[in-house]
């Protein structure tokens, strides 16, 4: 399993709305993802997500047909992460 963040920036206009949006995805919102945490974030961008994906295929396609078509989302950054220590364990 491949663990991925995802910053958005998003217009300021439509940020409640993509935060709406991300609230309303279950906890596998796609093929091969599960979701650990949608959050507010503050600088340069404005939301995230944490998730895992099963291979890169999965994680691609989910943020390309899943976030990055929410309307108010002007950019989506994905970054994979590789654990360096678990201090919770996950279902």
């Amino acid at each position: 399993m491949y663990r991925y963040f995802v910053w958005l920036k998003t217009n300021p206009t439509r940020t409640k709305y993509v935060t709406e949006q991300l609230k309303a995805f279950p906890e596998q919102p796609y093929n091969g993802i599960r979701l650990y945490y949608t959050m507010n974030c503050y600088g340069d961008y404005n939301l995230a997500l944490w998730f895992e994906a099963e291979n890169q295929d999965y994680a691609n396609d989910f943020v390309e047909k899943k976030v990055r078509p929410i309307q108010g989302v002007l950019e989506a950054y994905t970054v994979p992460t590789t654990p360096i220590k678990e201090y919770i364990k996950w279902k």
